[in-house]
């Protein structure tokens, strides 16, 4: 009888769990729309770049960024950056200065805001770049397309935060292209599978709205489409308000905000 008791308590629990993992979280990934990767660009001939690289190689090389990887994605093979031991013994002295960043809200957990300031993964790994280089870390949100106007005006020393580069263009270097992501439409975890006359939020860059003339096959089936300011954080608390059905965010910032 003991037995038989202890089996029934051993699957009800085994159901209780099953019902609660059923809805794979706060959010779903309903649909995939697009790839896109990430880049970090430089005006061209800036020398920055190489202080940059330096730093990243042997950041990679003593495993920071694996451990960044790790705590943002869950897996430190989401990123690849080329390593080498000691890289910075070739540029010598290195003086002092402040470091401007351009980073894409639209790209959370690359980079999201956190109370007055940022964090992210390339939030903390800017920062420890900084420290490598003995250098102190601005942060100034961006859009990607802007990223030529933003880096030749001289807003900006780097396009570095989530930013997608188009890597044929003659107008800036990239130093390294370091991960690729999935552009999709998210819903509610306990909400509809259907994207059928489902309203949609997304970000007011250009290359939204051109993804979806591209993808005719998606947006026909769409009900409204809006434009809203802000980021990621801010179309996923429309989507929580009810406000709308289904928002356009990337598949790694569905991963992270379902776990955080």
């Amino acid at each position: 009888m003991q037995k038989r008791i202890i089996s029934l308590l051993l699957a009800l629990c085994m159901v209780f769990c099953l019902c609660a993992c059923g809805g794979g979280g706060k959010y779903k990934v309903v649909k995939s729309v697009s790839d896109q990767d990430y880049s970090i660009g430089f005006r061209n001939g800036d020398s920055t770049y190489h202080y940059i690289d330096k730093a990243l190689r042997e950041l990679a090389y003593n495993g920071t960024v694996d451990e960044l990887a790790a705590k943002w994605f869950g897996s430190k093979n989401a990123v690849s950056f080329p390593e080498t031991k000691d890289a910075l013994k070739e540029l010598g002295y290195i003086t002092p200065r402040e470091f401007i960043i351009g980073v894409d809200l639209d790209s959370a957990p690359m980079c999201l805001k956190s109370g007055d300031g940022y964090d992210g993964f390339d939030i903390e790994l800017a920062e420890a770049v900084c420290e490598k280089l003995g250098w102190s870390l601005k942060v100034q949100p961006i859009h990607s397309e802007k990223a030529f106007v933003e880096l030749n005006s001289g807003n900006i020393d780097c396009a570095w935060g989530g930013v997608v580069l188009d890597r044929e263009s003659p107008d800036y270097t990239i130093l390294v292209t370091y991960m690729s992501d999935e552009l999709v439409l998210a819903a509610k975890g306990s909400g509809s599978s259907s994207i059928r006359d489902k309203t949609l939020f997304m970000g007011t860059s250009q290359c939204y709205i051109d993804l979806m003339e591209e993808n005719t096959r998606v947006s026909n089936k769409l009900g409204q489409i809006s434009r809203i300011q802000g980021g990621t954080q801010d179309y996923l608390a429309a989507l929580d308000k009810g406000e709308c059905d289904l928002v356009l965010v990337t598949e790694s910032a569905v991963d992270y905000f379902n776990t955080h």
